[in-house]
């Protein structure tokens, strides 16, 4: 076999070498330097490290190995490789305690693969191979043999995202990762499984003790949002992902130093005393190392912030790094509002509302003012007590239950055992653990408390602090359970002229009917109870406004209001200005809440079971069964007024069916002449019929109106207050079980009415249509 004389020559050697890929080991490195020739534009060039290769893989192929068939349900073991350029991997099975190969899977490395860690890359080569070789892994249980502590780090909550994902794909499969024995198959001695990683990476200061920590910031300040990512790793190599989002302002030197104080807030608040610090601001590590001098008021104004925190640490050092070796934190700085759910369980993402320049002052978390162990210490070794009076005769009353344990002060508990009293911080960390810690279930304030008792832990304010927790907590906000009861005052809809108020509403898709027919639309009269439908094949625009037109404003002349929901049909503006043009109010309910048009709710209810229970009885189609649902409705006496619709309208009674095979006696004796005399009789007296109906319609409405509001727990909000929304009533069709109830937090922009609000964003955004306090919690920081 000659070496390519030019790249049609090369592309197709690296073609017969993709036929082979599965009896070459490492095939994607051998052949690495044949696709680096196809990709240079100067046009062929054969190097000597082409021909290297070339000479290889010659030498290779003059003894290729001989695959072997796997028996069924047969244990098979996985040998992994990892270079800078390439991944591969072997697939074997064991006979006769002697391994033979399989298949062999290689894959060259693109640009961002480049940049995975060894780590990343040994478990991509295990997804790789899955994906390629998915049959076997379905037929056989596998063993992965590798040096590497892959399952732990893969079971690792503080893993990144992409190791989560990889994990739950593995997890289908019958995999098990186990250390590599020593390989028994001369077919597999020339495969190298894996690099190892190293203690240090280049160009980063190794640790002098087991104790540091590595901080990674960066801040973003862009148009839309500002934002920074930190990203805290623990000397056994953990990672804690923390996105900060800024509702206020900032420059681009401003998020950097944000960005970095945060991180410094959560090192000290972890624990940790002595921290690597790598940011990829210049500015920041120039002037905070007093290389560059802070010229500008603010600037001076963080780097006295930034040094006042470095106090807390024993130890530091600070190191200005490339981009490219903070892609972690740089992805988290730039985190939105509108971020993937799924974000959340990776990183913890807060909003920063205050600058760290106007917050409060800062203090070194070592400092702790004196508190109540402080006074029962004192008073229990010598008898003083604090000179404030209440402090003092709360020490002294709970004194007798309290002991003193190697300088530490203890709680008797009833059942013998000594609780260990904590500081207020102490007490946070706590709480923190037993709520959202590792082994955690964000459980409520009694089953806080008692875990914590059960561990060992007091404080007096115990409850009201576990409670208080768990209200903050946005976690639990975001899953509470919904509230069951009314929020507000029930406030009935009301008219005394008939065909003055109108609702509207659509109902569907329903089965395709005849003409191709799947809605309907529906329209009410508040007064009369006068319903007027009809079937439609699709709810556009147009549809609305021709149904308002033939059955509303040519029948019954213009009314006052109509009420509609927020549909993109009643929302669009040809169909808004129809009702503009002849002088009608437009009124839309609240999102997802249809007691805001409860009126033509309910007639759509009694529609759709008119019609379900006809064609169960008799069959046929709805659209031809639809008018005599109708005509039923209208003849058949409302509770509100106890009067018929039709009869409200017409003046009269309407002639039933039944009355044809059935006569009554206003049908027996029927006159014309005096029928005539009696209708005109009837009109005149009809207005009168009307205000007594009106009456009896009102006091129907107190008595619903007294029967809710018994039931109604009052939730009222303000402008400016935070709130979660439900997250049902804007995404209905979205999530599932595991998803979150509510979703936010949204600020109070306008209250329309008591119950109706207008909502924005945090970042000053506003959020489309009014939203009902029934769709709405407060937000507890």
């Amino acid at each position: 076999m000659e070496p390519p004389r030019n790249v049609k020559e090369v592309q197709r050697l690296t073609g017969r070498l993709a036929a082979l890929n599965r009896f070459l080991s490492k095939s994607a490195e051998k052949s690495l330097p044949f696709f680096q020739i196809m990709r240079k534009t100067a046009g062929f060039q054969w190097t000597s490290e082409c021909q290297e290769a070339f000479d290889e893989l010659k030498r290779y192929l003059s003894s290729p190995p001989v695959l072997s068939k796997p028996k069924v349900g047969e244990t098979l073991y996985l040998y992994l490789g990892v270079s800078p350029t390439a991944i591969s991997s072997v697939l074997i099975r064991e006979e006769d305690d002697i391994q033979h190969a399989i298949f062999y899977v290689s894959k060259t490395l693109r640009e961002v693969e480049l940049r995975y860690s060894p780590v990343e890359k040994t478990v991509l080569a295990i997804v790789w191979t899955v994906k390629k070789l998915g049959h076997y892994f379905q037929a056989h249980p596998v063993q992965v043999l590798t040096h590497q502590p892959l399952g732990a780090l893969m079971r690792s909550p503080t893993s990144s995202s992409r190791m989560v994902k990889w994990a739950i794909f593995l997890s289908q499969y019958n995999i098990d990762i186990r250390p590599r024995p020593a390989i028994k198959g001369q077919a597999l001695a020339d495969f190298v499984t894996e690099c190892t990683v190293r203690a240090a990476t280049d160009g980063e200061p190794s640790a002098t003790s087991d104790d540091w920590w590595t901080l990674y910031t960066d801040g973003s300040s862009a148009t839309k949002a500002c934002g920074g990512g930190v990203v805290l790793v623990t000397p056994e190599g953990f990672k804690a992902y923390y996105a900060i989002r800024f509702s206020f302002k900032v420059s681009n030197n401003e998020a950097e130093y944000e960005a970095l104080l945060c991180g410094l807030r959560l090192a000290a608040n972890m624990k940790a005393r002595q921290i690597h610090i790598k940011c990829d601001s210049k500015l920041v590590v120039g002037q905070i190392s007093e290389e560059y001098e802070a010229k500008e008021g603010r600037m001076k104004q963080y780097k006295e912030v930034a040094k006042e925190l470095l106090k807390v640490f024993e130890a530091h050092s600070l190191t200005q790094i490339p981009r490219a070796q903070n892609s972690e934190a740089d992805i988290l700085s730039k985190l939105s509002a509108e971020s993937p759910e799924h974000i959340s369980k990776i990183a913890k993402i807060e909003e920063l509302s205050l600058s760290s320049i106007h917050a409060s002052p800062v203090m070194s978390i070592q400092q702790r003012q004196e508190d109540w162990i402080s006074d029962i210490i004192t008073f229990i070794s010598t008898g003083q007590l604090p000179e404030n009076g209440t402090r003092a005769k709360l020490a002294k009353l709970r004194a007798p239950s309290y002991t003193i344990e190697d300088g530490r002060l203890y709680k008797r508990s009833y059942n013998g055992t000594l609780l260990r009293c904590l500081h207020q911080d102490e007490a946070e960390v706590a709480m923190e653990e037993v709520h959202s810690g590792t082994c955690s279930a964000h459980q409520g304030p009694f089953s806080m408390s008692r875990r914590l008792i059960l561990q060992g832990y007091f404080w007096p304010t115990m409850a009201r602090d576990c409670a208080d927790l768990a209200r903050r907590c946005t976690a639990c906000q975001h899953f509470q359970k919904a509230p069951g009861r009314p929020a507000v005052i029930y406030a009935p809809i009301s008219t005394s002229v008939p065909f003055s108020r109108w609702g509207i509403d659509l109902v569907g898709p329903l089965p395709r009917g005849t003409s191709n027919n799947r809605y309907i639309i529906v329209a009410i009269d508040y007064f009369t109870k006068w319903v007027e439908a009809e079937p439609l094949a699709s709810i556009t625009e147009a549809k609305c406004r021709h149904f308002v037109l033939k059955n509303i404003l040519t029948r019954f002349g213009v009314p006052h209001q109509i009420i509609s929901d927020n549909g993109t049909q009643f929302e669009a503006a040809p169909f808004c200005a129809l009702l503009e043009a002849w002088g009608i109010k437009h009124t839309f309910s609240s999102v997802a809440y249809p007691q805001g048009n409860g009126q033509v709710e309910n007639a759509n209810r009694i529609l759709l079971e008119g019609l379900k229970k006809k064609l169960e009885a008799e069959g046929g189609g709805w659209v031809e069964e639809l008018h005599n649902i109708l005509w039923a409705y209208r003849t058949t006496p409302r509770r509100a007024t106890g009067e018929t619709p039709f009869s409200l309208y017409y003046g009269f009674e309407a002639k039933a069916p039944t009355e044809v095979t059935l006569p009554t006696r206003r049908v027996i004796q029927y006159d014309p002449e005096v029928n005539d005399n009696n209708m005109a009789l009837d009109l005149h007296l009809l207005s009168e019929r009307r205000e007594q109906d009106f009456i009896r319609a009102e006091n129907y409405r107190r008595q619903v109106k007294g029967y809710i509001d018994a039931k109604v727990r009052t939730r009222e909000f303000q402008v400016g207050d935070y709130v979660l929304r439900r997250r049902e009533a804007s995404q209905p069709t979205e999530g599932g079980k595991m998803a979150p109830k509510f979703e936010g937090p949204y600020i109070i922009a306008t209250i329309i009415k008591p119950g109706t609000y207008k909502l924005k964003r945090p970042n000053g955004k506003d959020v489309p249509r009014h939203w009902n306090v029934h769709h709405l919690v407060k937000f507890y920081q």
